[in-house]
């Protein structure tokens, strides 16, 4: 704007000089040469109207030209403002871009330092974790051992706690007639006494359909029976008893008199019995035995207690 401005000064003051210049010279002339011929002087000025009317036309055009160059830097000038405040806008936003990268950067660098300590720490967990699994995989198979022994000794805890449970708590007794049909033999041959009308079976051990008493648990049992038959002469009023086939007692009486009458006995036993040890009664050769709704014969027994 300076420079334009001093370009436009020069230019009045040149326009101005020649003006004036032109003037004074003519001045000077006629001072000089006093009066002059008519002619002459008409010539000259003649002459002279010339020379200024081209001056003036010249100063014309360069006072167009001044007009023209001024508009020319006043477009410049403004062309100059615009780009000079762009030119502020682009340092301003280069210096925000700079800025921002400069932020960038830096916040680059340190998510690349955490990524760098974030691989450090799954290293370091890769490790931790192989470890941990050997450490597990070695727990495991002491865990798997200590199962198969903890299960071997409940197991065992088990059998034996229901063992002792059975053995404190089990509750036998049982009593049971034998028959309402009145007389039973005599037979040719042994026959197992079943006696079918039971009244207590504590414990389910006497099995009325075989006849068999067996023991749940080992223990001390006592059995009692009591039996009434008929003497006739030729007949014989008896029972026997078996433990595990074995005969442990046998009781009889028999006739001497074509008399007949009834008769009855009663005994008892106390045994000492392993579980599963079975017990009966059997009616000999040529026995009988009698019995209804009264319940004549009867058979009974009873746990005393566990050994």
């Amino acid at each position: 704007m300076r420079a334009g401005l001093s370009l436009e000064l020069l230019l009045l003051c040149l326009l101005v000089q020649v003006s004036y210049g032109e003037d004074t010279k003519l001045q000077d002339f006629l001072a000089n040469n006093g009066a002059v011929n008519a002619d002459t002087t008409a010539d000259q000025f003649a002459d002279q109207g010339n020379t200024n009317s081209d001056i003036m036309d010249e100063l014309t055009m360069l006072r167009d030209m001044v007009v023209g160059l001024k508009v020319e830097l006043r477009n410049l000038e403004t062309r100059l403002k615009e780009t000079e405040l762009q030119t502020d806008e682009h340092k301003l936003d280069l210096a925000l871009t700079k800025s921002s990268l400069d932020k960038l950067e830096g916040d680059h660098t340190a998510v690349e330092g955490r990524l760098t300590a974030i691989e450090k720490q799954g290293e370091e967990l890769k490790k931790e974790n192989t470890e941990q699994a050997a450490e597990l995989t070695l727990l495991k198979g002491r865990f798997d051992i200590k199962e198969n022994q903890l299960e071997k000794l409940r197991a065992n805890t088990t059998e034996s706690q229901v063992a002792t449970l059975i053995k404190d708590n089990v509750k036998v007794a049982f009593y049971a007639s034998l028959t309402n049909s009145g007389n039973v033999g005599p037979y040719n041959s042994p026959k197992v006494l079943r006696f079918t009308k039971v009244f207590s079976n504590i414990g389910k051990a006497y099995s009325p359909t075989t006849g068999f008493f067996t023991a749940p648990v080992k223990g001390l049992y006592y059995f009692r029976f009591t039996v009434c038959g008929s003497k006739t002469k030729g007949n014989l009023i008896g029972l026997k008893l078996y433990l595990n086939g074995r005969s442990i007692l046998y009781n009889v009486q028999t006739a001497e008199t074509d008399y007949t009458h009834f008769e009855y006995f009663s005994n008892a036993v106390i045994l000492e019995m392993n579980a599963d040890d079975e017990l009966h009664a059997v009616l000999p050769e040529n026995g009988n035995i009698f019995d209804n709704a009264n319940s004549h014969t009867t058979f009974s027994g009873f746990l005393l207690f566990t050994i």
